[in-house]
């Protein structure tokens, strides 16, 4: 009681400590907040009200926006945490379906325009020149006119004849084919390697839920390390490097996944696929060589890097260079399979860096995460043979542990 007669006293005293607190952790909660190293439900509900706001106002179409705003057979939100690069990432259920809501980029001018006064749209052949146009310039690829025509639509196989509505259509197409997310899931919604599209409702799309492989079990805070884990670890490992062998071979040119985490990747619910979850840094080798190269001017090769893809500083001219010199599989060596690492000393073991791993894998894992055995990050690509040689031991290792634990 004493204590509770003197605080006003003691909080007056300190006036100036208690308010430069006061402000510190305000300021602390709102940067958390902000770059949503936690979150709130509010925040996904706020968005969801936001879609709801314009579907009412005829703004919004999409195959969800009914279940989402009207009979609300969409529930259960749940906002996601580490995802700044997204302003909206949360997910639902729908039935027995979870979703992933996600928002399309906003920050493009409108399609329409406005002639004397009337409101003016480009003809359903101009916008199927701008769905072309949109993904030469996101992904350098052309594309065919069915093709162009399924992404003309939300959906492919329906063709919307009420005026009104295919403007609101193409107003919302619009936004969305030019989101890295939207364009890859849409464009490759059949290759079965990016969790599958699942529907729209004005500028947010939503994409099926895929668990995210977790990292904590595979640091040096895994609670076991048995020869179970490291068969699932194998097991693991080997489901991604056949990813990057699809990415790498199985389109146009290669794919580059230039934000590489863990956790971007996701084990399908039968166990036996990879997905890559995390689509908004992920970019066909040529469009990664023009995002470096527009950096232009640099002093070191360090200068010339879009997240995880590295280019080079040319010693000549002083820009960066026109491609990417390393790749995924590179990459996935340094960051996944090794781990985190400080002055070549491994800090925080990777997918593969356990009691069980022999020094033979060891040494090809530090060979591909640095081929050249450069001082600084890495930027030389491994070759297709030492590639071979690690799928090859990672198969035979996992084949003779997962063997084992069965017999036993």
């Amino acid at each position: 009681m004493l204590l509770l007669r003197r605080l006003p006293g003691i909080l007056y005293t300190h006036r100036y400590s208690f308010y430069t607190g006061i402000v510190l952790f305000v300021t602390f909660a709102y940067l958390l907040f902000r770059w949503n190293l936690i979150c709130s439900n509010i925040q996904a509900w706020q968005h969801i009200n936001k879609a709801c706001t314009k579907f009412a106002n005829g703004f919004a179409v999409g195959s969800l926006c009914i279940p989402l705003c009207a009979t609300q057979d969409i529930h259960t939100i749940t906002c996601h945490s580490f995802q700044s690069t997204k302003e909206a990432v949360f997910s639902a259920e729908w039935h027995d379906t979870r979703l992933v809501f996600k928002s399309a980029t906003s920050y493009v001018n409108v399609l329409h325009w406005y002639d004397n006064g009337e409101l003016k749209y480009p003809s359903e052949r101009d916008f199927l020149y701008t769905v072309k146009a949109i993904v030469k310039n996101k992904i350098n690829m052309n594309i065919s006119h069915d093709t162009a025509q399924k992404l003309a639509r939300l959906k492919p196989s329906y063709q919307e004849i009420n005026l009104g509505k295919r403007r609101r259509e193409m107003d919302n197409l619009w936004v969305l084919l030019q989101d890295n997310e939207y364009l890859l899931s849409a464009l490759y919604a059949e290759r079965d390697i990016f969790p599958q599209l699942l529907g729209t409702c004005g500028t947010y799309f939503a994409v099926e839920f895929v668990e995210p492989i977790e990292s904590s079990p595979t640091t040096f805070l895994s609670i076991s390390d048995n020869r179970k884990e490291w068969g699932r670890r194998l097991k693991i490992a080997l489901l991604i490097l056949e990813l990057l062998d699809e990415l790498e071979t199985g389109f146009h040119e290669p794919y580059h996944l230039c934000d590489i985490k863990l956790e971007h990747f996701g084990l399908t619910r039968s166990g036996n696929k990879v997905k890559f979850l995390d689509l908004v840094s992920v970019y066909s080798k040529s469009i990664v060589g023009a995002i470096i190269r527009q950096i232009g001017a640099c002093q070191k090769d360090e200068d010339c890097e879009y997240l995880d893809c590295r280019g080079k500083c040319e010693k000549r001219t002083r820009q960066c260079s026109t491609v990417v010199n390393n790749n995924n599989f590179q990459i996935v060596c340094e960051k996944i399979f090794l781990g985190w690492r400080m002055s070549n000393t491994i800090l925080i073991p990777g997918l593969l860096m356990s009691q069980h791993t022999p020094s033979d894998l060891a040494a090809l894992l530090r060979q591909c995460a640095n081929p050249d055995m450069e001082t600084g990050k890495p930027r030389m690509t491994p070759s297709e043979d030492l590639r071979k040689r690690l799928y090859n031991i990672l198969i035979e290792m996992e084949q003779s542990v997962n063997e084992d634990i069965f017999l036993k």
